[in-house]
């Protein structure tokens, strides 16, 4: 997998944080609703439910977007060795 590779998967990772996770955490933060997107991909979620199905998307969105920066690191250390 190149950098640029890398890259793009990053992206659609903060695409998805995004949209399914951080701005339904808002919405449901300031109105009690999370959107029309959040309910249909992952159902309608209510009470502490509707708390951690969106913060739990950010945090595995997070995470997945610093795994690949590891992956992302170690492969240019390894170019500049050979």
């Amino acid at each position: 997998m190149t950098g640029k590779q890398i890259d793009a998967v990053q992206g659609v990772v903060g695409l998805i944080g995004v949209t399914i996770g951080l701005i339904p955490l808002a919405r449901w933060a300031f109105t009690g609703e999370h959107g029309g997107l959040f309910e249909w991909s992952l159902g309608k979620c209510t009470e502490l439910m509707g708390l951690l199905v969106p913060l739990a998307t950010v945090l595995v969105g997070v995470g997945m977007i610093a795994a690949l920066e590891g992956v992302k690191r170690r492969k240019r250390a390894g170019d500049r060795v050979e």
